[in-house]
Protein backbone atom coordinates (compact mmCIF):
# COMPACT_ATOMS: atom_id res chain seq x y z
CA UNK A 1 0.00 0.00 0.00
CA UNK A 2 2.62 2.28 0.93
CA UNK A 3 4.69 1.58 -2.45
CA UNK A 4 1.70 2.19 -4.45
CA UNK A 5 0.89 5.76 -2.68
CA UNK A 6 4.61 6.25 -3.29
CA UNK A 7 4.70 5.96 -7.23
CA UNK A 8 1.40 7.75 -7.45
CA UNK A 9 2.74 10.77 -6.03
CA UNK A 10 5.86 10.04 -8.27
CA UNK A 11 3.47 10.12 -11.23
CA UNK A 12 1.90 13.09 -10.28
CA UNK A 13 4.98 14.86 -9.37
CA UNK A 14 5.97 14.03 -12.88
CA UNK A 15 2.68 14.59 -15.15
CA UNK A 16 2.76 18.59 -13.03
CA UNK A 17 6.65 19.24 -14.19
CA UNK A 18 5.84 18.10 -17.64
CA UNK A 19 2.88 20.52 -18.26
CA UNK A 20 4.67 23.48 -16.18
CA UNK A 21 6.34 26.28 -18.72
CA UNK A 22 9.94 27.16 -18.46
CA UNK A 23 10.31 30.73 -17.81
CA UNK A 24 11.96 32.92 -19.70
CA UNK A 25 14.20 35.69 -17.83
CA UNK A 26 17.46 37.68 -18.96
CA UNK A 27 20.42 35.43 -18.65
CA UNK A 28 22.93 37.83 -19.94
CA UNK A 29 23.09 41.94 -20.69
CA UNK A 30 21.70 44.18 -21.45
CA UNK A 31 25.28 44.69 -22.92
CA UNK A 32 25.73 47.78 -25.12
CA UNK A 33 27.77 47.27 -28.48
CA UNK A 34 28.62 50.36 -30.18
CA UNK A 35 31.06 51.06 -33.84
CA UNK A 36 34.31 49.60 -32.71
CA UNK A 37 37.73 50.94 -33.82
CA UNK A 38 41.11 49.37 -33.38
CA UNK A 39 44.04 51.63 -31.79
CA UNK A 40 45.41 52.72 -34.72
CA UNK A 41 42.09 54.43 -35.83
CA UNK A 42 40.74 51.92 -38.76
CA UNK A 43 37.76 49.92 -37.88
CA UNK A 44 37.67 46.75 -35.83
CA UNK A 45 35.95 43.73 -37.53
CA UNK A 46 33.64 42.04 -34.67
CA UNK A 47 33.06 42.45 -30.85
CA UNK A 48 33.04 39.04 -29.02
CA UNK A 49 31.16 38.41 -26.38
CA UNK A 50 30.74 34.73 -24.21
CA UNK A 51 27.94 33.94 -22.02
CA UNK A 52 26.77 30.64 -20.41
CA UNK A 53 23.07 29.79 -20.24
CA UNK A 54 21.92 27.89 -16.95
CA UNK A 55 19.37 25.56 -19.37
CA UNK A 56 20.76 24.62 -22.86
CA UNK A 57 17.78 24.98 -25.21
CA UNK A 58 15.31 27.86 -26.86
CA UNK A 59 16.23 31.68 -26.15
CA UNK A 60 15.75 34.52 -27.45
CA UNK A 61 18.23 37.78 -28.54
CA UNK A 62 16.11 40.96 -28.01
CA UNK A 63 18.05 43.97 -29.31
CA UNK A 64 16.81 47.26 -29.11
CA UNK A 65 18.53 49.67 -31.88
CA UNK A 66 19.71 53.13 -30.28
CA UNK A 67 20.14 51.31 -26.68
CA UNK A 68 19.21 54.16 -24.13
CA UNK A 69 19.63 57.13 -26.84
CA UNK A 70 16.91 56.71 -28.57
CA UNK A 71 16.46 57.58 -32.47
CA UNK A 72 19.26 59.77 -33.03
CA UNK A 73 21.96 56.60 -31.77
CA UNK A 74 20.10 54.02 -33.95
CA UNK A 75 22.35 51.70 -36.08
CA UNK A 76 21.28 51.29 -39.65
CA UNK A 77 23.38 48.37 -40.03
CA UNK A 78 24.56 45.73 -37.54
CA UNK A 79 25.64 41.95 -37.58
CA UNK A 80 24.99 39.58 -35.10
CA UNK A 81 26.09 36.00 -34.53
CA UNK A 82 25.65 33.33 -32.24
CA UNK A 83 27.47 30.27 -32.14
CA UNK A 84 28.38 30.51 -35.72
CA UNK A 85 24.52 31.61 -36.83
CA UNK A 86 23.95 34.94 -38.09
CA UNK A 87 20.70 36.08 -36.00
CA UNK A 88 20.62 39.68 -37.61
CA UNK A 89 22.68 41.19 -40.67
CA UNK A 90 22.41 44.46 -42.17
CA UNK A 91 19.30 44.14 -43.94
CA UNK A 92 17.48 44.30 -40.58
CA UNK A 93 18.55 47.30 -39.46
CA UNK A 94 17.58 51.24 -40.15
CA UNK A 95 17.20 54.08 -38.32
CA UNK A 96 13.49 53.31 -38.18
CA UNK A 97 13.62 49.84 -36.55
CA UNK A 98 13.21 50.28 -32.44
CA UNK A 99 13.49 46.33 -31.53
CA UNK A 100 14.11 43.05 -32.73
CA UNK A 101 13.38 39.95 -31.36
CA UNK A 102 14.92 36.56 -32.53
CA UNK A 103 14.43 32.90 -31.54
CA UNK A 104 17.45 30.94 -31.24
CA UNK A 105 18.79 28.01 -29.61
CA UNK A 106 21.28 27.99 -26.94
CA UNK A 107 24.45 26.18 -25.55
CA UNK A 108 25.88 25.36 -21.89
CA UNK A 109 28.63 27.57 -23.77
CA UNK A 110 27.88 30.59 -25.96
CA UNK A 111 29.77 32.63 -28.20
CA UNK A 112 28.02 36.05 -29.90
CA UNK A 113 29.78 38.22 -32.74
CA UNK A 114 28.15 41.80 -32.81
CA UNK A 115 29.48 44.22 -35.31
CA UNK A 116 27.72 47.60 -35.82
CA UNK A 117 28.14 49.73 -38.83
CA UNK A 118 27.25 52.99 -40.51
CA UNK A 119 27.50 55.28 -38.23
CA UNK A 120 29.31 57.34 -35.85
CA UNK A 121 28.03 57.40 -32.27
CA UNK A 122 25.07 54.91 -32.65
CA UNK A 123 24.72 51.68 -30.60
CA UNK A 124 22.49 48.45 -29.74
CA UNK A 125 21.76 47.08 -26.92
CA UNK A 126 21.64 43.20 -26.33
CA UNK A 127 19.85 41.12 -24.11
CA UNK A 128 19.89 37.36 -24.16
CA UNK A 129 16.46 35.57 -22.49
CA UNK A 130 16.81 32.08 -21.58
CA UNK A 131 15.14 29.52 -19.93
CA UNK A 132 15.27 29.69 -16.08
CA UNK A 133 17.38 27.10 -13.88
CA UNK A 134 14.52 25.24 -12.01
CA UNK A 135 14.44 25.11 -8.26
CA UNK A 136 15.97 21.64 -7.22
CA UNK A 137 13.58 19.31 -6.37
CA UNK A 138 12.59 18.87 -2.68
CA UNK A 139 13.02 15.38 -1.53
CA UNK A 140 10.48 14.09 1.66
CA UNK A 141 12.16 11.58 4.17
CA UNK A 142 10.79 8.64 3.49
CA UNK A 143 9.34 6.72 7.10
Amino acid sequence: MKRSIAVISSLIFLSAACVAEAEMTAIYGPVYVTKAKKEDGRHKEKTVLTFTAPVPGSGQIVIKNGGDGGKKSRAASAEVELNGVEVADDDDFNKNVTELTYDVTLLADNEMKVEVKSCKECEIQITVMGEKAAPAPVVLPTR
